[in-house]
């Protein structure tokens, strides 16, 4: 939901149309334009900055294979589920895969998780494309995959072993279409986030030791996979230092309130002054706070393109993006710097 530009927002609408009992999510307005946040998410900063024009990826589905219709969702015998026909749409052009509630694996959280695309099922929607267009990864793109805290908020938490696995997966199917710069994120403390705080501090340590086990396990898979892939370009995004820099310096980044949250999820009224809160919701950033996320990508980018031993890829107004899921999927072609 961190890197969503409306896509869950998008299916659920069309999915409401058709089974009343899918709910709108999330309700907008007081989300910003179908976005988990009061307003622009990093995704959208990083994009603005690269000059890409961005596309949520239920604005280029299509409602069947071959079918000349865009739809956000198709009908299956199950009932509606999200589209992934693309008929090589994805291939062309800035793309974001990303969609709330989705999981590492193959769909999503709660009772309409089953509706949802996971990192893997959105990895298989995006290299599926490729397939029916008869074309590889672009081996000169950069790949950015974020995912996992959505499997640490089910009621029976997954082993991170099988959270890290399955995106262990992903990166390695994207290696294996051509794909070779990737960049991976950690997790934040999800302990420290509003909804966890609020459950004490029993439940709040053992989300805090999730995202500590999580974050050595994925550390260690990256190191692991730079190792053993040939010519891949692994590099890691700390987003769990950056975090706990924002709680122990709320001033350094104009902030005042780390624990709160602007938005009453009750009555759906927000604060006046949302730019001074880390959250906006109990689980989910301000666009604030989305914005030095996005602050830290970009110079994190800029610093490998400036290191000599390693290549990054640079933008173009050519270029295409996708995101993955809590995850990202950076297409970019080389040609100028950043």
């Amino acid at each position: 939901s961190l890197s969503d530009p409306g896509n869950t927002f998008n299916s659920s609408k069309a999915g409401n149309q058709v089974d009343p009992t899918i709910p709108l999510t999330p309700q907008s307005p007081p989300y910003f334009q179908g976005r988990f946040s009061n307003g622009p998410i990093w995704v959208d900063f990083v994009a603005d900055s690269l000059e890409i024009d961005l596309k949520p990826s239920t604005d280029l589905s299509v409602v069947l294979p071959d079918s000349p219709i865009l739809s956000p969702i198709t009908i299956t015998p199950d009932g509606p589920r999200v589209s992934f026909f693309f008929n090589g749409a994805t291939t062309n052009q800035s793309v974001n895969f990303a969609f709330g509630g989705s999981q590492a694996g193959l769909a999503g959280l709660g009772e309409f998780g089953a509706l949802l695309p996971g990192l893997l099922t959105q990895v298989a929607g995006f290299t599926n494309d490729l397939i029916v267009s008869d074309q590889i990864a672009d081996p000169n793109a950069l790949y950015i995959l974020w995912s996992g805290a959505n499997d640490y908020r089910s009621v029976d938490p997954p082993n991170p072993t099988q959270v890290v696995g399955n995106i262990q997966t992903a990166v390695n199917s994207l290696y294996n279409f051509g794909a070779r710069n990737f960049l991976v994120l950690n997790l934040p403390d999800l302990g420290k986030i509003p909804r966890s705080l609020r459950l004490g501090s029993l439940l709040s340590t053992g989300f805090t030791d999730l995202t500590d086990q999580h974050n050595s396990l994925l550390d260690s898979t990256v190191n692991v996979l730079s190792q053993s892939l040939a010519d891949i370009n692994l590099i890691s995004l700390d987003a769990n230092n950056l975090f706990n820099q924002v709680l122990t310096n709320p001033g350094n980044f104009g902030f005042t309130n780390v624990t709160g949250t602007c938005l009453d999820e009750a009555t759906f009224i927000a604060c006046a002054n949302p730019d001074e809160f880390v959250f906006w919701d109990s689980i989910h950033p301000s666009t604030a706070s989305h914005q030095i996320l996005a602050e830290s990508t970009i110079a994190l980018l800029k610093s490998q393109d400036n290191d000599e031993s390693k290549s990054v890829p640079e933008p173009v107004s050519s270029a295409s993006l996708g995101v993955i899921g809590l995850a990202w999927l950076f297409r970019k072609q080389l040609n100028q710097s950043f």
